[in-house]
């Protein structure tokens, strides 16, 4: 008796965000996802699983990676940080398990959030640990194992490049040598892709970029000069599509609908457009808006414009209404 009532204890958040779930989804048969012929590349975006030892978390993560394998079946998974509660080990190897048992997916990308970037012993974070177990047990379900927490990869002829902050702090904090190399390579890759868009994935969102800066969250850099000197760097490219988490606010069409005034996909710049994801692990609450676990996007890339689809991966069930589409900018060879 006394294991059941400690079961359900724990269910309780699990159960309650099933529920909450379901009054945001939209109706009729979601399980048979039939793409459009010219679709180019197919994303599947989350962030923000935190498995660690919530009972919940680790539960609610198997559907979403087996509805993504199967339903979406991505070119690519993305997962924008916060993988792991509290970066150790012991949390690596629960999320190592799970991608290995219901993942099926031909690419797999991890960026470092910023739980990932310390483990903690008697309050004291510690970086270089959190780091080792990010390239090791990371690299482990990426299958390639990169050489710091930025890091290039291309995939169906993208180039989605990697960001993640250099020290364990909550906002994100990026040395002159990882923004240098972010110039030279974003350089190079948008030279490549001759109009294509370019994918950049940090955890943290720039500073005041999706109401960042406007509520009691704080900055999700460490530093103004950080963050401008990033955004400076995306919109000399064009196409630059921006992706990141941290904020675990839920998917909104429109900033006036909520007080914080949020929305999750918007321009930043001139040619930069920013995409904040809900978190996944676990759901927060914005007036005119329900955040539930198991939320992200699919994100369709098509010649002419980049399309953004709310899904309910826990569920296997798209949003009621969020579909975004944003245009490919015209660039000159």
């Amino acid at each position: 008796m006394d294991t059941l009532k400690a079961l359900l204890k724990k269910a309780g958040p699990f159960l309650t965000a099933i529920f909450l779930a379901l009054t945001t989804l939209s109706v009729g048969n979601n399980l048979f996802i039939k793409k459009a012929p010219d679709v180019r590349l197919t994303a599947a975006l989350i962030s923000d699983t935190h498995v660690g030892d919530a009972f919940y978390r680790q539960l609610s993560l198997p559907p979403g990676l087996r509805d993504i394998s199967r339903r979406v079946k991505p070119d690519v998974l993305v997962l924008a940080g916060d993988c792991t509660d509290n970066g150790n080990e012991a949390n690596w190897t629960t999320l190592q398990t799970l991608f290995q048992k219901n993942a099926d997916v031909p690419n797999t990308i991890l960026a470092v959030g910023n739980h990932d970037c310390w483990t903690s012993y008697d309050g004291e974070k510690v970086y270089d640990e959190a780091k080792a177990n990010f390239l090791q047990y990371g690299g482990a379900i990426m299958g390639e194992t990169p050489d710091d927490v930025f890091f290039l990869r291309e995939i169906g002829g993208y180039s989605f490049l990697v960001l993640g902050s250099e020290a364990a702090s909550t906002d994100c904090v990026m040395t002159d040598r990882q923004l240098s190399w972010l110039e030279a390579t974003l350089a190079a890759a948008a030279e490549k892709a001759d109009g294509k868009p370019v994918f950049v994935i940090n955890h943290q969102p720039m500073n005041f970029t999706h109401a960042v800066g406007a509520d009691e969250g704080g900055n999700g850099f460490d530093s103004q000069q950080t963050s401008d000197r990033l955004q400076a760097i995306l919109d000399r490219c064009p196409n630059v599509i921006y992706i990141s988490g941290h904020q675990h606010y839920p998917l909104s069409l429109d900033a006036a609908d909520n007080d914080v005034g949020f929305v999750t996909v918007e321009r930043v710049g001139q040619h930069i457009t920013s995409v904040n994801l809900p978190c996944y692990g676990y759901g927060t609450f914005l007036e005119g808006g329900t955040s539930v676990f198991g939320h992200g996007l699919v994100m369709y890339v098509f010649d002419d414009h980049v399309q953004f689809k709310g899904r309910n991966f826990f569920l296997s069930n798209w949003s009621r209404d969020f579909d975004v589409s944003v245009p490919v900018e015209s660039v000159d060879s």
